[in-house]
């Protein structure tokens, strides 16, 4: 690493994806929804699967014999509207 440059973390993201359906089709959804398919191309679907490992991986660091550690959690967020995934560092 040069001289005077830190290694960067991630701020806020580990990594997004698009989604390229629902079943049922966004315009069918209702408050009695129950479930949500989500179909994903197979690059997508890649995409997603690396995103989630690098933050598992980052989770994996925390000591979990502390309340931080126990606390610590993954959190994929579904844009609807937008048909993006992102996977963030989240809190329980």
């Amino acid at each position: 690493m040069a001289k005077g440059k830190q290694a960067t973390t991630k701020k806020f993201t580990f990594g997004t994806c698009g989604f390229q359906r629902t079943s049922p089709p966004l315009e069918a959804l209702s408050p009695g929804t129950r479930v949500l398919n989500v179909l994903l191309s197979f690059e997508d679907a890649l995409k997603l699967n690396v995103a989630i490992d690098e933050c598992v991986r980052q989770l994996n660091a925390y000591n979990r014999s502390t309340t931080a550690g126990k606390r610590a959690a993954l959190n994929l967020t579904v844009y609807l509207d937008k048909e993006r995934i992102t996977i963030n560092e989240g809190k329980l």
